[in-house]
This record gives C-alpha cells, sequence and structure tokens, in this order.
C-alpha cells in the first residue's frame, strides 16, 4: 500500500501546481437558427453528450465500458462504493441522471484514461475542469494510474471535497 502521506504531498503539488482560479468552465457554442423551437423545453446538455458520444446514453455507455473491462457488475460497482440498489436503477433507467462524483467514482472502478473518464463524464452533462479542487484530485489519481476509490476518497475528505460514490 502506497503511504498515505506521500500520496497527500504529491495532490498537494499537483493542485498548486495546475489549479488555475482564472479558468471558465466548457462553455458549449450552437450554431445555426432554430424556428419555430420552444428553447426552454430542449435538453441542450443531453444533445451535446449525444452528439458528442454517438448517441449513447450514460446508462448505455456504463454497461458498454463494464463490459469491456472483462469484469462483472459487481466488482466494478462495488469497487465504485455503489450499492446493488442504486447499480440497478442506473442500469434499469435509460434517462437516469448520475451525480459527478457517481461518474467520476465509475471512472476510476473501471481504470480509465482522461480520454474515456472525459467521455462518460460528457455524457452525464459533466466536465473535469482545473478551477475544481475535486477535479484536480481525482485528475492526478487518473494521471498517475492509482485506481482506489477508497485512497481517491480519504484525499478528496482531507481537502473537504465531496466524495465519490453514492
Amino acid at each position: 500500500m502506497t503511504d498515505l502521506k506521500v500520496i497527500e504531498s504529491l495532490v498537494h503539488s499537483y493542485i498548486e501546481k495546475n489549479f488555475r482560479a482564472d479558468v471558465e468552465e466548457e462553455k458549449v457554442t450552437l450554431h445555426g437558427i432554430f424556428e419555430d423551437v420552444e428553447l426552454d423545453k430542449v435538453d441542450f446538455l443531453k444533445l451535446y453528450a449525444q452528439a458528442k458520444t454517438g448517441g449513447e446514453t450514460f446508462s448505455e455507455m456504463l454497461l458498454r465500458l463494464i463490459k469491456e473491462s472483462g469484469e462483472d457488475n459487481s466488482t466494478i460497482y462495488n469497487r465504485a462504493n455503489i450499492d446493488r440498489r442504486h447499480f440497478s436503477k442506473i442500469s434499469t433507467h435509460e434517462d437516469y441522471r448520475p451525480s459527478k462524483q457517481t461518474v467520476l467514482a465509475f471512472a476510476i472502478a473501471l481504470k480509465l484514461d482522461f480520454e474515456r473518464t472525459k467521455d462518460l463524464l460528457a455524457v452525464a452533462g459533466f466536465s473535469l475542469t482545473k478551477s475544481n479542487f475535486a477535479d484536480l484530485i481525482v485528475s492526478f489519481f487518473i494521471e498517475y494510474r492509482i485506481y482506489d476509490v477508497d485512497l481517491v476518497n480519504r484525499i478528496l475528505h482531507k481537502y473537504e471535497q465531496p466524495l465519490l460514490g453514492g
């Protein structure tokens, strides 16, 4: 097991190096003319995610990634600190909207790289940013391929950030 103090020190250095208070969240720019569309009824986040991921929903992408991993559903959801009932809800409700912490827990449990993590986040309507401590902490663990949700949560707790899982 890696010494927690070493990890804490590395995470602290990573945050100092990468934190950017002046960076705004990624903005989605849509171009074109929409006639006779009630814009308040359009789910732009869902449209963006579908365009980015070929129309897959979060649930569909998650189940595909689990299948591609070659591991059992229970292995992945347990590793992500998600209980069986929560996972059942995710897998049976195609329109399920997870929290960002749930998405990141699955990304860590599935041992996803940055690109695949970004895709999973995008389909759920989220992104990673350098202006958020929790995002930087999770980014550190992904960059250094330390895929242990419990360890991530210990560091998140130290910085008083929301924990992964559900």
